[in-house]
């Protein structure tokens, strides 16, 4: 479940157009609301589950090779609902996105798998990153030749 953001196009918002299939990755620790999220997506309303480890995870191998360079990063900051919460800088310091490659595109968008909010902002900035390094790449595609 999750990773092709074009299973979940017909239901999502109509900022999303048709476009050609795009494997996202969706990580996170234990009871982080990453189902959560993603039923919020696909259904459009808040979904209690149930804790899914072992049910519906998909072995990913995550290397830094130049095929992974300037790949788009979203980082969701979820249960802002919750007092506890961290806010965005403080997910940023803790992430260290700062260390990120200057060729990678990133963002990170607080966000609430119980109530929704946060989390069109979010996918239209990926959206957004998406366009931007598809022009980066023929930008440099032209260059070369």
């Amino acid at each position: 479940m999750g990773n092709q953001l074009t299973d979940m196009a017909p239901n999502t918002p109509s900022f999303l157009p048709n476009f050609q299939c795009l494997h996202v990755v969706v990580i996170g620790l234990d009871s982080a609301g990453k189902t959560s999220l993603l039923y919020r997506l696909k259904l459009k309303e808040f979904v209690k589950t149930i804790p899914t480890k072992g049910f519906n995870t998909e072995k990913i191998k995550i290397t830094r090779t130049s095929e992974n360079q300037g790949v788009p990063v979203l980082v969701l900051a979820n249960k802002q609902d919750l007092d506890a919460a961290l806010s965005v800088s403080e997910v940023e310091k803790l992430l260290s996105v700062h260390e990120l490659s200057t060729y990678t595109l990133h963002h990170v968008q607080s966000c609430s798998a119980v109530d929704g909010q946060g989390l069109q902002p979010g996918l239209e900035k990926l959206y957004e990153m998406i366009l931007k390094r598809k022009k980066m790449l023929k930008h440099n595609r032209n260059r070369k030749r």
